[in-house]
């Protein structure tokens, strides 16, 4: 496994993806799985990492468009499968604005 991220959870939810992405290769739907993999990052950047959340979720959106960058045009749909988690962590960060600004604590 290729370290994208110095945060084990963050890197290895970007393995999943790219496994998820490899799916797609035989047919397989994995947009439901790809949307958990992206909540798991949401809810472990506000609820257990330390820092700024929008940093960390730019690192983590940062090593997702370096891979879909560098991947072949003649794998279209893995790299749509990579495009779509990577619209799902631009939603994340909106999710997070709007409920945090919310929070009266």
């Amino acid at each position: 496994m290729e370290t994208f991220i110095e945060d084990k959870f963050l890197n290895e939810s970007v393995d999943k993806i790219l496994k998820l992405a490899t799916l797609t290769l035989y047919g397989v739907n994995v947009r439901c799985d790809v949307r958990m993999v992206i909540n798991d990052v949401r809810d472990y950047l506000v609820l257990i990492k330390e820092g700024n959340f929008h940093a960390n979720l730019r690192a983590f959106k940062s090593a997702l468009t370096a891979v879909v960058n560098r991947t072949h045009q003649s794998l279209p749909d893995y790299k749509k499968t990579i495009d779509y988690a990577l619209s799902l962590v631009a939603t994340s960060s909106i999710y997070f604005r709007v409920n945090s600004s919310q929070l009266h604590i």
